[in-house]
């Protein structure tokens, strides 16, 4: 499964397009999530573009590889999630990953049409809007940039980690 999607960064300028899509979506609810991304002993993630991570959100710990970018508009990758339990960053680290950087944010989701949004307070960069869909078509992040059009909406194509990194130099 593919997920297919954009984000951008919500500034005086765009806040009130941002406000009004919420306003038209379903509220699904708001949460904490913190996640933990790892370094590999097995190759260079920031050479082959992908990501190891620990989520944990809402009493879930969820591990989620997350494969190289699939085009140069979007962020859309392959996905791959699992639940799981226990101290899955101590087996991690027993193993050689190294914990690389933790992030922080506060979640708003909404369903909008066949869109997930979520709007996001990331510790140390402010807020973005995200919109996703899962697919198993790459060209579904067509549907994306439209609604990013109607919106005049800027797209970031750089993830959180990428976006802390260049924040930390």
């Amino acid at each position: 499964m593919l997920e297919i999607e954009m984000k951008a960064k919500i500034d005086k300028y765009n806040r009130g397009r941002v406000e009004q899509i919420a306003k038209k979506a379903v509220f699904l609810g708001e949460r904490l999530e913190e996640d933990i991304y790892f370094s590999s002993p097995i190759k260079n993630f920031k050479e082959t573009d992908e990501a190891l991570r620990i989520r944990k959100s809402q009493g879930n710990t969820i591990l989620t590889y997350k494969g190289p970018k699939i085009d140069k508009i979007s962020k859309s990758r392959e996905e791959i999630e699992t639940f799981v339990s226990g101290d899955i960053k101590i087996i991690l680290e027993r193993l050689g990953f190294n914990k690389f950087i933790e992030i922080k944010k506060k979640r708003k989701l909404y369903q909008y049409n066949e869109f997930m949004i979520s709007i996001d307070d990331v510790e140390g960069l402010g807020e973005y809007i995200e919109v996703e869909l899962k697919s198993e078509k790459k060209e579904d992040v067509k549907k994306i940039e439209h609604l990013f059009d109607i919106l005049y909406l800027d797209s970031e194509r750089r993830s959180y980690l990428e976006l802390l990194l260049i924040e930390k130099k």
